[in-house]
C-alpha cells in the first residue's frame, strides 16, 4: 500500500518486487528454504516468527493480479497456471520485506522524525497545485487507501530504514577500471558493413504458367485465398463516456464546478535552474566569468570540482523549492540562459543559470469551458453509472433485444459485420462504440457468442457495461480460384522472383565464404556494393534491417552474411570495426560505470536478500495458500 501511493516503482518494496520476478527464489515444497506447515496454522507463511496473514496477502495479490488482468483484456486468455506465478511472485515480496524488516530491527537502525517528515513532505501524491505539501489531500488518499496517517507514517519508516540498510550494503559496489572498460567498449563499439542487395521491386515477372501450375500454388497456399470467419452482430455499450454525451450542463453547474475547482488549473511558475556554490566571491568571479565566455554546464561542474566547489542542478523546481531565499529572488528574477551571480548567503557564494521557465498558470473560466464540460460530465456520469448499468441489466432480464434499449439509459449502440480482428468486409475497423481493451472484450465476445444466445450484459474496464447479440455467422471459406486468380499470378510470379534472389544472394555469400571479398565477388556479378554509416549495437538504423545490425556484431572483419528483408536479400560483409576511445568519451564512459554499478549493486542486493531470507527460514502453509488462491479466482 505504501508503495502504491508513493510511486510503487521508485521505493525498495517495488525493486524488490520486480527483481524477484527475475531471480525468483523456490516456493512452497521446493528444497529446505520454505518448509510445508500444514494446515494447523491460520497464516499464509511465516519468516522468522512473524505470521503473514492471509488479508496480507490477499492484498498483495491483487495488486499484482490487476497487471495481469490489464494485459489480458479477454480473461479467457489468461494462461490457467497465473494464479499460481502471482502467488509464488507476492509470497516471495512478503517474505523478502519481513526479512529486510527483522535485519533492520536487529541492527537497532533508527530513523529520525525530520526524515519521515522530509520523505512525506516531498511525495508529490500529496501535493497541491502549488507544488507544496497538501494536508487535505494526504488525509483523503490515506482513507481512500484504508490508512490512518499514524499507520502510513510507520511504513514510512520502516521504508526509510530498509533503504538505509541496503544503501548501506550497496554503496561499496564498485566495478574495477578493468571490467568498466570491457563494458564501455562492447556498449560503444561501432561497426561498419559492405552490403549488397538484391531486391524483389523491379525485376521481370515470369510469364503467366497457365492455370495448371497457378492451380496447384492456390491449392498449396489455401490459407492466402481463405476468407475469414465474419459475425454480423449487434453490441450496446454503457459507460460514463456514452452517458456523459447526453448530459445537458447548464452554465451555472459549470461555473459552479470550476469555482470549486479552480486551484486544480492554477500553477506557480517553475524553472530549471543550473546552481554553482563556492566558498569565496573571487571564485564565484572566475567561474562567472568562464560561464559567461561560452563554458558548458559539464566543464563548469568540472572546473567548481576542481575548485573545491559545488554545482548542482535543480529541475522545475518553484520558488518555494529553492533551499535559500537569497537564490531563490535571483533565480526567479533572472533571464532564460543567463549567468547571475555572485549571490551571497549564508552557504557562500552563487551562481546562477536558468534553463527553462513554465509560467504560472491562471486560466479563467472562458479558457477552460470544454475542459469542464468534460470533467464535469464525467464526474455526473460517474454517479449515474451504478444506477443505469442496474437498469440496463434489467431490461435484458425482461427479455428485451439490444435495439430495444431505452434511450434515456445513455447507451451506445451499434451493428454490422465483422471478423475476429475487428475489421469489416473491406478491411477497415468496425465503428464499434468502445476503444482499448474495452473495444477488445466486445470482439472476443462477439466469437463466444452464438446466434440465439441469451444476451448477457458483462461489466468491462473503467465501469463500462457491455453485451452483444449475434445474428449470424459466415465460417471461413476457401474463395473460388476464378475470383483470385488475378492475386494467385501475383503471388506465384513474386514466389518465382523471390527464390531467383535467393538464389542469387546464397551464390555470392558463397563466393565471400570461399576467399573472395565483396566487392570482387559482386563486381564479378554486376551487382553494387554500399558501405553502412557506422552502426551501433542494439540501436536502429534507417534503411539497415533489425535482424543484420544484430548479426553484424557477431562477425568477425571479411566475415559475411545473408538476411532477407521486405525488400530483397541482403548479403554484408564486415569491414571495419571502430572501437571506441575511454579517454575522449568522458560522458560514455560514465554511462557505462554507471550502468554496471547499477547492476552490479542489484546482484548483491538479490544475493543479500537471499541470505536474509534463507537465514529466516520461511514457513507456508501451502493449503491456506490454495484456498487463498481459488478463493480469489471465485
Amino acid at each position: 500500500m505504501l508503495s502504491t501511493l508513493r510511486h510503487f516503482s521508485g521505493t525498495w518494496p517495488a525493486r524488490i518486487f520486480f527483481l524477484i520476478l527475475g531471480a525468483s527464489f523456490a516456493s512452497w515444497g521446493i528444497a529446505d528454504v520454505v518448509r510445508n506447515l500444514g494446515a494447523g496454522s491460520g497464516a499464509v507463511a511465516t519468516v522468522g516468527g512473524h505470521d503473514i496473514t492471509p488479508a496480507q496477502f490477499q492484498q498483495e495479490f491483487q495488486i499484482g493480479w490487476r497487471r495481469v488482468v490489464e494485459r489480458f483484456p479477454d480473461p479467457s486468455q489468461i494462461p490457467p497456471d497465473m494464479r499460481h506465478s502471482v502467488a509464488q511472485q507476492t509470497l516471495d515480496k512478503l517474505v523478502t520485506q519481513q526479512a529486510l524488516a527483522d535485519e533492520v530491527k536487529r541492527l537497532a537502525l533508527t530513523v529520525p522524525d525530520s526524515a519521515v517528515r522530509q520523505s512525506v513532505f516531498a511525495t508529490q501524491g500529496f501535493q497541491g497545485p502549488d507544488g507544496s505539501f497538501s494536508r487535505p489531500i494526504f488525509l483523503q488518499l490515506l482513507q481512500n487507501n484504508g490508512l490512518t496517517e499514524a499507520g502510513y507514517l510507520d511504513l514510512v519508516r520502516q521504508d526509510l530504514a530498509q533503504n538505509q540498510l541496503l544503501g548501506a550494503v550497496q554503496a561499496s559496489v564498485v566495478p574495477s577500471g578493468l571490467l568498466t572498460n570491457l563494458v564501455f567498449t562492447y556498449m560503444n563499439e561501432k561497426r561498419q558493413a559492405d552490403t549488397v542487395l538484391l531486391p524483389f521491386a523491379g525485376q521481370t515477372p515470369p510469364a503467366d504458367p497457365g492455370d495448371t501450375v497457378l492451380r496447384r500454388f492456390y491449392d498449396n497456399n489455401a490459407p492466402r485465398y481463405t476468407a475469414p470467419e465474419y459475425r454480423h452482430i449487434k453490441a450496446v455499450v454503457l459507460s460514463p463516456d456514452t452517458i456523459a454525451r447526453g448530459l445537458s450542463l447548464s452554465d451555472a453547474d459549470m461555473k459552479a464546478w470550476f469555482a470549486q475547482h479552480q486551484a486544480e488549473f492554477k500553477a506557480p511558475e517553475k524553472r530549471s535552474l543550473q546552481v554553482v556554490t563556492t566558498s569565496t566571491a573571487d571564485l564565484a568571479k572566475t567561474l562567472a566569468a568562464e560561464w559567461t565566455g561560452g563554458a558548458s554546464w559539464e566543464a563548469i561542474q568540472a572546473a567548481a570540482k576542481a575548485a573545491g566547489a559545488s554545482a548542482a542542478s535543480l529541475d522545475d523546481t518553484t520558488r518555494s523549492g529553492v533551499p535559500s531565499p537569497e537564490l531563490a529572488k535571483a533565480a526567479f528574477a533572472a533571464a532564460l540562459d543567463s549567468v547571475t551571480g555572485p549571490i551571497q548567503e549564508p552557504l557562500g557564494f552563487q551562481l546562477v543559470r536558468v534553463t527553462k521557465i513554465d509560467p504560472a498558470r491562471n486560466p479563467g473560466f472562458a479558457d477552460l469551458t470544454e475542459t469542464i464540460r468534460q470533467r464535469l460530465g464525467a464526474e455526473k456520469a460517474a454517479d449515474l453509472i451504478d444506477a443505469r448499468a442496474q437498469k440496463l441489466q434489467d431490461v435484458f432480464a425482461g427479455g428485451a433485444k439490444i435495439d430495444e434499449i431505452p434511450s434515456d439509459l445513455g447507451a451506445a449502440g451499434a451493428e454490422g459485420t465483422l471478423d475476429a480482428q475487428g475489421n469489416t468486409l473491406d478491411g477497415t475497423p468496425a465503428p464499434l462504440p468502445a476503444k482499448g481493451d474495452l473495444r477488445q472484450q466486445i470482439i472476443a465476445a462477439a466469437f463466444k457468442t452464438n446466434p440465439g444466445d441469451a444476451i448477457q450484459p458483462a461489466e468491462g474496464p473503467q465501469h463500462a457495461w457491455y453485451a452483444v447479440a449475434v445474428d449470424s455467422v459466415t465460417k471461413p471459406a476457401l474463395k473460388p480460384f476464378d475470383t483470385v486468380r488475378g492475386q494467385v499470378l501475383a503471388d506465384w510470379q513474386h514466389d518465382q522472383i523471390r527464390h531467383t534472389q535467393e538464389t542469387a544472394a546464397a551464390k555470392l555469400l558463397t563466393l565471400v565464404k570461399s576467399g573472395q571479398s565483396l566487392t570482387s565477388a559482386a563486381w564479378g556479378s554486376g551487382l553494387t556494393v554500399s558501405q553502412t554509416p557506422p552502426l551501433e549495437r542494439n540501436r536502429p538504423q534507417d534503411g539497415i534491417p533489425a535482424e543484420l545490425i544484430q548479426t553484424i556484431f557477431t562477425l568477425r572483419l571479411g566475415q559475411a552474411t545473408m538476411v532477407e528483408t521486405n525488400a530483397g536479400f541482403m548479403v554484408a560483409s564486415l569491414a571495419k570495426i571502430i572501437k571506441p576511445d575511454p579517454k575522449t568519451d568522458a560522458g560514455g564512459l560514465e554511462q557505462a560505470t554507471k550502468g554496471l554499478t547499477s547492476a552490479l549493486r542489484d546482484d548483491v542486493f538479490l544475493s543479500y536478500a537471499q541470505a536474509l531470507r534463507t537465514a529466516a527460514k520461511p514457513t507456508v502453509n501451502a493449503q491456506a495458500l490454495e484456498r487463498l488462491i481459488q478463493q480469489d479466482a471465485e
